[in-house]
This record gives structure tokens, C-alpha cells and sequence, in this order.
């Protein structure tokens, strides 16, 4: 299920589609079973119907506060990690050649390396082309600042490899954060949750109506997407 969580259209498609076929099943059973003709089963099944509804509705709220929270951090990651290259690339200048040229050219390719990793998407390929070049240009930066500590230990050295620090760390945290998504036991109980309900309201419908076949489904699956 992990692998189709990064297609969310076509996820939710095909929730749509799988509720709008339970819907047109539950229809079929509570008429077959006339359940409407039976004042009893008619409660019932409404009562029931409503509490389920309620459920999901609960369900998707908390599960939409936990994906934005996590929308939120990713961004916030983002804007930090472009404040710490552009900081790390101004103390750059204050080294001793020819480590500054070198090292400014270096966090240049290194933003290059990161757009082309954001741009990546679904594209296995690029992103380990893009990760493994990140990854080579932050060891290089850190080949450089450590030959400059080793013979230039003054506050302005420290200042910049504190920066590149930062960077460094920056690029884990944000790493951990696109990885860190709702987890997929909580969709399927969702999707568990909604099938049964959808199948009740099929159950509770007293005739066919096509915008029924529609509407619910539609509702339930644009969390999906």
C-alpha cells in the first residue's frame, strides 16, 4: 500500500469507485432483504448508518490534522535549510584560497543537487542520482573545512563550520520528514471504517438514486487525493 500512497489521484479514483460499488452491493442486499418494509430494520440500520458516518467524519479529521502538521514541518524544514546555505555560502567567503572559490562553487552544484532531489517526485532514478550527488558534495565541503580548521582555527573558521553543520543537519531532518507520513494502518482502518459504512447506507436506501452513487463516495475518497 505504500507504493500506491504516492499516487494520491489515482488512490482516490479507485476509492471512489470501490465505495460506489460497495454503495450499489448494500442497495441490493436491504432490498433483497426488504429491510425497508420492516419499520424495525429501517431503525436500525439509520441509527447505525448515522454513528458510522459520524465515525469516519472523526476519523478523516484527525488524519487531516496529522497530515497539515506534517505539511507544516516539511515547510518550515525547507525555508530553514535555505537560510542555512545561503548563510553557510556568505561565511564561505571569509576562508583562505583557495578553499573559498572552491568550497562557494561547491554549495552552488549542492543547491543544485537539492532542487533537482525535490524535483525528483516518483522518479526512483533521479532522486538517488540527486541523493547520492548531495551526499558527495557534503562530504567534499566538509574535506574542505576540515583542512581550514587544521590551520586557520579562528572564530570566523568555527562560525562557517557551524553553518555547514547546520546544513548538513538540515538535509537529515528533512530527509526524516518527507518520510514521515500518516502511517498506512490508519488509512486502511479509515477505508475499513468507510466501506462499512457505506455498505449501511446502502442497506438504509429506500430507492435507487444515482447522485447517491456519486455524492458519498466522492465525499469519503477527496481526503485520498
Amino acid at each position: 500500500m505504500g507504493h500506491i500512497l504516492n499516487y494520491p489521484w489515482a488512490l482516490g479514483f479507485l476509492v471512489a469507485v470501490f465505495l460506489a460499488v460497495t454503495l450499489e452491493l448494500g442497495f441490493r442486499v436491504g432490498a433483497h432483504s426488504q429491510i425497508q418494509q420492516d419499520p424495525n430494520r429501517k431503525d436500525q440500520m439509520g441509527t447505525l448508518r448515522d454513528g458510522l458516518f459520524v465515525l469516519v467524519s472523526l476519523l478523516l479529521g484527525f488524519t487531516l490534522a496529522l497530515a497539515s502538521s506534517r505539511y507544516v514541518e516539511r515547510r518550515s524544514l525547507l525555508v530553514e535549510e535555505a537560510v542555512s546555505i545561503g548563510t553557510t555560502y556568505l561565511r564561505a567567503s571569509t576562508l583562505p584560497q583557495p578553499y573559498r572559490n572552491h568550497s562557494q562553487d561547491l554549495l552552488r552544484q549542492y543547491v543544485d543537487a537539492r532542487i533537482d532531489l525535490d524535483d525528483a517526485g516518483l522518479n526512483i532514478a533521479r532522486f538517488t542520482e540527486a541523493s547520492n550527488r548531495s551526499r558527495q558534495i557534503r562530504e567534499e565541503l566538509w574535506t574542505d573545512a576540515a583542512a581550514v580548521a587544521q590551520s586557520d582555527r579562528t572564530p570566523i573558521t568555527a562560525a562557517y563550520i557551524s553553518s555547514l553543520n547546520e546544513t548538513i543537519d538540515l538535509y537529515d531532518k528533512r530527509l526524516a520528514a518527507s518520510e514521515n507520513r500518516v502511517p498506512e494502518t490508519i488509512w486502511l482502518l479509515i477505508l475499513s471504517v468507510s466501506v462499512i459504512a457505506v455498505f449501511t447506507r446502502g442497506l438504509a436506501l429506500p430507492s435507487r438514486f444515482w447522485l447517491n452513487l456519486i455524492l458519498a463516495p466522492i465525499t469519503i475518497a477527496l481526503p485520498w487525493l
